[in-house]
């Protein structure tokens, strides 16, 4: 895998010595970027890349995707959350805390195509980017997780659509006179709490495919990306694989088709009037 990364041109100049020598999450943040590389190829995808830009374009019948991949560091979280293992018991889910991870590196990769005052002109105003070319941001929360592997959040749903489309925890309505249970849907949370180290707390936005900034994104491929997913298990094991799911931009400008990037979800969304409905859509087995 090390061989092929390299051969095709997809390695940066330093990303040999990253992988060899840098910290525990420097490693798993280059590894994760060969893991995806493999899953893509293994789907059939042809893959590009240059030093200036975005990780990987991928191509497959004749539809050419940017993706940009970020790994981020457990930064906010417990740290007897990560070392938790299958015999530790019961512990509370980090939800909050993974989502905040999620928006700042939604942040962090759409200033990268779009631009900030650190990065003036970002992918597309320096032209590595097109204006009409699909850009995706690939989220890998492996190292957000111990053993317990999941892509979900508190809504039950994949962590990335909460902090996309403003998806909170999941709420019954009850008949007053009866109690009895009359609806069920997810509360509505535009944005997320964060405590600062002043004990200030900022409300960071949780509806970023709502806002007409982040049109260029096309869709964030939310992952766990895993290397137990490489070795072949006994006959009759189930064999580990990546989790995907793919959260398609309802005002993308440049839209991925549903079903093209290789995930076992792919959510899509519809407004009305009075209501957005988020709907999953089965995909290819990962």
């Amino acid at each position: 895998m090390f061989d092929q990364f390299h051969d095709l041109g997809l390695a940066d100049p330093h990303f040999s010595q990253r992988l060899a020598t840098g910290g525990d999450s420097e490693h798993q943040q280059r590894l994760a970027e060969m893991l995806l590389a493999k899953h893509l190829l293994d789907h059939g995808f042809t893959l590009a890349s240059t030093h200036t830009g975005p990780d990987f374009k991928a191509t497959k019948d004749d539809i050419s995707v940017w993706i940009e991949l970020v790994t981020p560091e457990p930064r906010g979280i417990a740290p007897n959350w990560l070392s938790i293992g299958d015999d530790n018991g019961v512990s509370s889910y980090p939800h909050t805390e993974i989502a905040l991870r999620y928006t700042s590196a939604l942040k962090e990769k759409h200033e990268k195509l779009t631009g900030s005052a650190r990065n003036q002109g970002g992918y597309l105003g320096k032209g590595i980017v097109g204006s009409s070319d699909p850009y995706v941001i690939a989220i890998n929360q492996h190292l957000l997780q111990n053993c317990f592997r999941t892509l979900n959040g508190i809504s039950q749903i994949p962590t990335a659509c909460e902090v996309l489309y403003s998806v909170g925890a999941q709420q019954f309505h009850m008949d007053r006179a009866t109690g009895r249970i009359v609806d069920a849907d997810h509360s509505h949370r535009p944005s997320l709490h964060k405590e600062g180290l002043d004990g200030k707390v900022a409300f960071i936005p949780a509806d970023n495919f709502l806002n007409a900034t982040y049109r260029p994104v096309s869709a964030v491929m939310a992952l766990d990306l895993q290397e137990e997913a490489l070795i072949t298990t006994d006959p009759g094991t189930p064999k580990k694989e990546h989790l995907a799911a793919v959260i398609h931009n309802l005002h993308a400008l440049n839209p991925v088709p549903p079903r093209f990037l290789p995930a076992q979800e792919h959510w899509v969304a519809k407004m009305s009037e009075n209501a957005l409905e988020l709907l999953k859509v089965h995909g290819i087995p990962a």
